[in-house]
């Protein structure tokens, strides 16, 4: 009588092999959709708990949320000014608080500085960022790069940003930026919670910032304030695009042509969605369609200093506050 090996035949193994592979072939999308889902539930978390926390700042502060710059802003023209600023990450020169800017000013809220990171985009390399500060257009501390000052490079300039048309921005007609400036409109809020008239509409952060199209993405490095990234000459707007990622359900690669990188066909980084929490401490999902469309205003917009208004008749109904 013959008896049957007990092991596997060459056929029997391939075909394992194969249902293993067409199995595992199926699955793995999935995996990796879940686990950009439970990244994106984390970034709205974090998101959520950043609005809710210069919520209660604005609580104790007359209900007004805190300026991008809380020591004076010395790139535009502000006296007394002293640094941190927009970009510059140098240490105050007078001897004063280092965490000024917003995301330094609402941490006593939080107490939590991963918050200013989305999972998507994960930590910024700061080494990267403060030892190359050509490449990134930034302005470095005093002596470069050191890892004990993380939290305070994160606080100076997070991926968090703030929607600049909200806030007091403290950016003068004579930087130049022209009619178009966002906080010189006649109704800016300049951080007034009252005077936002949608606040479960209106962005207050948005996740998922960057500092430019090219070297800061692969940095994580996040642009603090920013704007609509479809930028529309027509719309309540000034003279370039934001800089929002769209991440979740996105790409990612190299933007094509020349700037404004504002539409989808040339930029892979706004293609998909991206996570914002609104004025009244909500935060979502949305894409970038329906983030950045710029439509007709209910009422002639008007954009511009005293004395160099300019009337509009579109406007960017999520970010901006004005009715």
């Amino acid at each position: 009588m013959k008896y049957r090996s007990s092991g596997f035949t060459l056929i029997e193994l391939l075909v394992v092999i194969a249902i293993i592979a067409i199995l595992a072939s199926i699955l793995f999308p999935v995996f990796a959709q879940a686990k950009d889902a439970a990244k994106k539930t984390q970034c709205v978390s974090n998101t959520k708990q950043l609005a809710l926390a210069a919520l209660m700042y604005a609580g104790d502060f007359e209900d007004v949320l805190p300026r991008h710059d809380n020591n004076g802003s010395c790139a535009y023209g502000e006296s007394p000014c002293d640094q941190p600023d927009w970009g510059d990450f140098r240490y105050p020169a007078n001897g004063g608080e280092k965490d000024v800017m917003y995301f330094g000013v609402i941490q006593p809220y939080v107490k939590n500085n991963a918050l200013g990171h989305c999972p998507t985009i994960g930590d910024t390399n700061w080494a990267s960022v403060i030892n190359s500060p050509g490449t990134f257009g930034i302005t470095p501390p005093q002596g470069g790069y050191n890892p004990a000052d993380t939290a305070y490079y994160t606080h100076t300039l997070s991926q968090m940003a703030l929607n600049e048309y909200i806030i007091d921005w403290g950016l003068p007609v004579s930087a130049g930026w022209g009619p178009y400036d966002s906080n010189n409109r006649p109704n800016a809020p300049k951080g007034h919670l009252g005077m936002i008239a949608r606040p479960a509409e209106v962005i207050q952060f948005i996740a998922e910032s960057s500092w430019d199209w090219n070297a800061s993405i692969g940095a994580g490095l996040g642009n603090g304030v920013t704007w609509p990234s479809a930028y529309d000459q027509g719309c309540d707007h000034y003279w370039q695009e934001g800089f929002t990622r769209y991440p979740h359900a996105g790409q990612s690669g190299t933007p094509t042509g020349s700037p404004p990188y504002n539409q989808p066909a040339y930029n892979p980084y706004i293609r998909g969605f991206a996570v914002f929490s609104f004025c009244d401490g909500h935060s979502k999902t949305m894409k970038f369609s329906q983030a950045e469309q710029c439509v007709t205003s209910p009422q002639p917009f008007m954009m511009g200093s005293p004395g160099n208004v300019v009337p509009l008749n579109k406007w960017y109904p999520y970010w901006t506050p004005d009715f």
